[in-house]
């Protein structure tokens, strides 16, 4: 038999543990409060590199008995609490019959409580935000029978960037079958030390392969990973990722942008993600 005055006490010493749980998780929520009134009206709230390296370093600790998944967990959740309570969000999902999980991973990152509106296409959820009606979207992983998505934002003032990529952690957990997640919104990305950048490029007419790859062997920076598209009835369209972070103005880039008009119909730093810790 157990014994049960033991057990009362471990139970009590629980109970104690989730009153001060509480206790500081209120404090947070102050804390929050009051970095919404310093940082006043934004149309945005999301800090991408704050996480990132915020989770890094949580991930990197001994947890003990805690499963890191559920540290990672726990503050994807209050990260997407407290960003609504700086400011709110809404986020179009590209849920599309070919990638369930999407939807699911988008939930895992952004929150249970963060308003989520599903659309049938990448193109469809990324319209939303190029209109002002979602703060973000969540876009599948390009992939080469995928939907060339970024093609949207290779031309234009203002444009949202790519700034994310999820499951940060590895973990799909429950999730319906799918890749990765892109996020892309109105904010400019954060250097965390550990990033990836995004270079798109639509090729004049059809470049022979061996063109297109001189092309990128001159790049300033090298590549991770490339991803050419030829679509029925459009141009080839490169998804291109460099190692290390780039803004927007990266001199090397446009350099090699504006030497490469002969073969280049369009080119442009889509934006920058941190590496995941599955990377």
């Amino acid at each position: 038999m157990p014994d049960e005055k033991k057990l009362q006490q471990l139970r009590d010493q629980i109970d104690t543990i989730d009153m001060q749980m509480l206790a500081l998780l209120k404090q947070r929520a102050d804390i929050v409060a009051q970095v919404a009134g310093v940082k006043g009206k934004l149309p945005i709230y999301i800090r991408p590199g704050r996480e990132a390296k915020m989770m890094r370093v949580l991930l990197s600790k001994d947890t003990g008995r805690l499963p890191k998944g559920l540290i990672h967990r726990l503050w994807r959740e209050m990260i997407g609490a407290f960003t609504l309570q700086e400011g709110g969000l809404k986020v179009a999902v590209a849920a599309t019959k070919e990638e369930p999980g999407l939807w699911d991973l988008t939930r895992d990152h952004f929150g249970s409580f963060t308003p989520m509106q599903a659309y049938t296409s990448a193109t469809a959820a990324l319209r939303e935000v190029l209109s002002g009606k979602a703060q973000v979207a969540a876009l599948s992983f390009p992939k080469a029978e995928g939907e060339v998505w970024w093609r949207q934002l290779l031309e234009g003032e203002n444009l949202p960037k790519i700034f994310y990529r999820f499951p940060f952690d590895a973990q799909r957990g429950n999730a319906r079958p799918g890749g990765d997640g892109i996020v892309v919104g109105n904010l400019e990305p954060e250097e965390t030390g550990q990033d990836v950048t995004v270079l798109g490029v639509e090729w004049k007419s059809d470049p022979p392969k061996n063109a297109i790859g001189r092309t990128l062997r001159a790049l300033p920076l090298p590549i991770s990973a490339h991803l050419v598209i030829e679509a029925k009835g459009a141009l080839p369209c490169s998804w291109i990722e460099l190692k290390g972070f780039a803004a927007a103005d990266h001199s090397g880039l446009k350099n090699w942008l504006a030497a490469n008009k002969d073969i280049i119909l369009r080119g442009r730093i889509l934006g920058s993600y941190p590496v995941p810790l599955s990377v």
